[in-house]
């Protein structure tokens, strides 16, 4: 009871109302008795008095003189005209002399009023003076409630004749009136004052429950139910709301819904466009990514033909080189001046000829993987000394000046001494090219980046600084790559093929280092090289990992340190950054290389990359797709082969987890979504599952959505649950001839998608067909090319046979004509709708001319195809028919 009030604010308010109203009567009941019988009683006091008054002034005289029948014939006279009053005179003595009641007469006025508080008054009266004239008071005599008026009878001079002087009061006049009709008045007046306020309780209980009721509880009712549906995601609007305050709070209601469904549209545009975007991207992906697996093999070819030109080239230059200095040492005969400087010419030329192809075929080896390093513990400051020999020369003709700072502890090296020799020649030469004036300094020192997993060194980090020409800031990320100086004019002046710094790369990524540069035009650069001087670095399979780099990350993102040191993986595989975007760094040393956390290798830098190595390295992964979308948001698992048993599923193929992603969206409410990213297993997946209903992406990796349709068409299994085309591509024809039961083109609607799986959610394999023609060729030629097909049909030109047919054989199928003259054929659809067994029964309109939209209408959304034979010929109309059979699901 207390819930059912505290549940509805219309019932609060009745409750309310009603109790402040039942308070009023309350009080006014209380009031009427309080104050109404003592009125009553002093009305009947004052009424007393008077008749009193009169009586006494009637027997004054007669009592003066004696007459006895006068005062006698009086008081009868007053009893025969009031009946209910009696009125005694009684001496001193109490005695009665006279009375209207004869009976009472010579009896003691106690005795016929036996009250104790009677006697005690009147006895007070005869013994004190009272102030009143007549005192008038209620007592209770013989069970009845009496107003009893004493009225003394004071000694006055008229009397002494009789009375002498000594007494002050003779006796007493005394009148009882029965106020027994007081008292039942005032009760009948609580009576009616109580049946007033139930009948005003219930009354007020009715009005009140139905002003409240339709200027509160219903308007409220409505704000609820409205509420309730928006919750739900229905975008209703309140009407018929009052112009008051619930009036307001439904107007901002309505306001609220229809900015959120404003929204709503919004946003189901922008997923629209947004599903498209990525559907481009995808495609886009796919094109690059095929783009980029024929470059890695173009440039793998190009690699061993450039390998054998080189080798190819180098032999002649080696004879060229080798003869022309036989002819300088004058072997075959003295040589004159100028045949001497032509010669000198000609094996310079050689030399830097010989010189670029080695460069070529440097480079060559390092991509095609065949340079074997042969790494052995290196003296650092020797190996320096044994190259600068080469270089003082040209470093004293540019009056240059070289110097060397090894730390303690980097004084030795574990590496390939030649390879390790080329890369210091190559770093030298170019400062040395680039600086005229100035100085060339290389220090090297034990470096904190590569650290192992205990936390200590393994590389020295060697750098080389000059004082020459710079590089511009912008030209920084791409000196290492292949053939590139920082400006074509700077080819062109300092001649050079722009290997040098590519093959340092690649010799230092094949020592598990790294490469970086330092510079500002026109005050000098600075390269630094990670060379490992332990042995350790080599016996370790793999490239060096920097877990600091999870750290980092894990730090940045809020993340377990975990989540960094597993694997990226994309439709359920293992994939490298370049499987699933494109870092655009043509020349990434990790291509071949088994690691995949490339944001743990030391040295694999993306494009802009300055520093590939930590702490620098973190700032770049921190905006890298691979790590945000891969690794932080790994797609969700799709594919969830256990179901509950009362779930209705809906298996959602297309191998893009965000078209998977919206369809659940869509469906979600209805139906649990099932995504298979992997056609190649899809049709052994749905059998497990045994879905309601598929939807089928078409454009997909290694099996296209064709051949998955026609598999599930082709298994018994499979063949009869519906499939939904969902795809970028319109070929409804192919569809639909392989059995689609609908198709969806890109972008897609959501609405509209869940509408086709409800209506086909129903869906039962077409055995039986009926067909209701009134021409006879075209039923013999739809019966003929039914049969043929494997269906069971029954035909008709009657309508009111028809309706006798159905009822016996329930087909699976009705194919009617619906415009026959007189359009009796509606008369069988409005029995097939009507009909609970039949309504759910898929309808082929066939129609002599084009339907108006009032008449689609009235078909009520039954119909499931409508064909025009007047637009089709024979065989048209039966391969048409063919068609809508199989969307269907015949």
């Amino acid at each position: 009871m207390f819930e059912f009030i505290t549940r509805k604010i219309g019932n609060k308010l009745l409750v309310t109302f009603v109790g402040i109203l039942f308070l009023v009567m309350l009080i006014e009941i209380s009031f009427r008795i309080y104050f109404g019988l003592p009125d009553r009683l002093k009305i009947a006091e004052a009424g007393s008095k008077e008749v009193m008054d009169t009586i006494f002034a009637t027997i004054k005289h007669p009592l003066t003189v004696g007459d006895s029948e006068t005062i006698h014939r009086d008081l009868e006279e007053i009893g025969n005209k009031y009946e209910k009053i009696d009125v005694y005179l009684c001496d001193f003595n109490k005695l009665i002399s006279f009375s209207t009641d004869k009976k009472s007469i010579n009896k003691k006025i106690d005795y016929v009023i036996d009250n104790e508080d009677f006697s005690k008054t009147i006895n007070k009266s005869f013994t004190e003076e009272q102030n009143e004239a007549v005192f008038s008071k209620v007592f209770k005599v013989q069970g009845k409630r009496s107003l009893i008026s004493i009225f003394p009878i004071k000694n006055s001079p008229e009397c002494f004749h009789c009375h002498g002087s000594s007494r002050k009061i003779l006796g007493a006049m005394i009148m009882k009136t029965d106020v027994e009709d007081v008292y039942r008045t005032v009760i009948y007046q609580m009576r009616r004052s109580l049946i007033l306020t139930i009948f005003a309780f219930v009354f007020a209980a009715i009005i009140v429950n139905l002003f409240v009721k339709k200027l509160i509880k219903n308007p409220l009712n409505s704000l609820v139910e409205a509420t309730h549906k928006f919750a739900k995601g229905e975008m209703v609007n309140i009407t018929g709301y009052p112009k008051d305050e619930i009036g307001s709070l439904c107007e901002t209601f309505n306001y609220m819904v229809n900015e959120v469904a404003k929204s709503k549209m919004e946003l189901e545009k922008e997923l629209t466009r947004r599903a498209k975007l990525l559907e481009e991207r995808d495609e886009l992906v796919a094109l690059l990514q095929k783009a980029n697996k024929q470059l890695k093999e173009l440039d793998t070819l190009k690699s061993a033909f450039i390998a054998n030109m080189s080798h190819e080239l180098r032999t002649p230059m080696n004879a060229i080189i080798g003869y022309t200095d036989l002819l300088l040492d004058e072997v075959d005969g003295p040589l004159n001046e100028d045949q001497k400087a032509s010669l000198k010419k000609v094996a310079a030329n050689a030399r830097h000829l010989l010189q670029l192809i080695n460069d070529v075929l440097d480079i060559s080896k390092i991509e095609s993987g065949k340079i074997e390093l042969r790494p052995n513990e290196v003296d650092l400051k020797a190996l320096i000394d044994s190259i600068m020999v080469t270089f003082e020369p040209l470093i004293a003709k540019k009056g240059l000046n070289f110097h060397m700072h090894i730390e303690k502890g980097a004084e030795k090296l574990y590496v390939d001494e030649d390879k390790t020799k080329q890369i210091l020649i190559n770093l030298i030469s170019n400062a040395v090219k680039f600086t005229h004036q100035g100085v060339i300094t290389l220090r090297a020192r034990i470096s904190e980046r590569g650290l192992d997993k205990e936390g200590n060194p393994q590389f020295v980090e060697i750098s080389v600084a000059d004082t020459g020409i710079g590089i511009k800031k912008e030209d920084l990320d791409k000196i290492f790559d292949k053939f590139a100086q920082a400006d074509v004019s700077t080819t062109r002046q300092y001649e050079g093929t722009g290997l040098g710094l590519s093959i340092v790369r690649g010799l230092v990524a094949l020592h598990k280092g790294m490469v970086w540069a330092e510079s500002e035009v026109g005050r000098g650069s600075t390269f630094y090289v990670l060379l490992p001087f332990k042995k350790e670095v080599f016996d370790a399979p793999g490239p060096v990992i920097e877990e600091r780099m999870a750290e980092a990350l894990a730090q940045y993102f809020e993340v377990p340190k975990e989540v960094f040191l597993e694997e990226p993986s994309y439709e359920g595989k293992s994939v490298r950054c370049w499987d699933y975007t494109q870092c655009g760094h043509v020349n990434c040393p990790e291509y071949g290389c088994p690691e995949k956390r490339c944001w743990l290798v030391l040295g694999t830098h993306c494009k802009g990359m300055k520093i590939a190595s930590w702490p620098e390295k973190v700032e770049a992964c921190r905006i890298c797709e691979v790590v945000r979308d891969l690794v932080l948001h790994k797609e969700p698992v799709m594919v969830e082969l256990k179901p509950s048993e009362k779930e209705k599923v809906v298996v959602a193929i297309d191998d893009n987890p965000d078209a998977i992603d919206l369809i659940r969206k869509y469906l979600e409410k209805d139906y649990k979504v099932i995504g298979l990213l992997s056609s190649e297993e899809a049709v052994n997946q749905v059998k497990e599952i045994k879905p309601v209903a598929i939807t089928l992406d078409i454009m997909m990796p290694k099996k296209d959505g064709w051949q998955v349709l026609k598999e599930l068409k082709e298994d018994e299994e499979t063949r009869d649950i519906p499939v939904i085309i969902v795809s970028i591509i319109d070929n409804k024809t192919l569809a639909f001839s392989l059995g689609a039961a609908d198709y969806f083109v890109k972008p897609l609607d959501g609405h509209s998608l869940l509408r086709k799986i409800k209506s086909i959610e129903t869906y039962c394999p077409v055995k039986k067909v009926f067909v209701l023609e009134r021409d006879e060729k075209t039923s013999k030629d739809l019966i003929s090319i039914l049969k043929e097909t494997g269906y069971d049909v029954t035909a008709t030109r009657d309508s009111k046979e028809a309706i006798n047919l159905v009822k016996l054989q329930k087909p699976d199928l009705l194919i009617i004509n619906i415009t026959d003259p007189d359009s009796s054929a509606f008369d069988f659809l409005d029995f097939i709708k009507g009909s609970s067994e039949l309504k759910e029964v898929p309808i082929i309109a066939l129609t002599n001319k084009e339907l108006t939209e009032e008449e689609k209408e009235a078909l009520n959304g039954r119909i499931k195809e409508i064909i025009n034979k007047a637009l089709f010929s024979e065989e048209q109309l039966i391969k048409e028919l063919k068609s809508s059979l199989k969307k269907i699901g015949g």
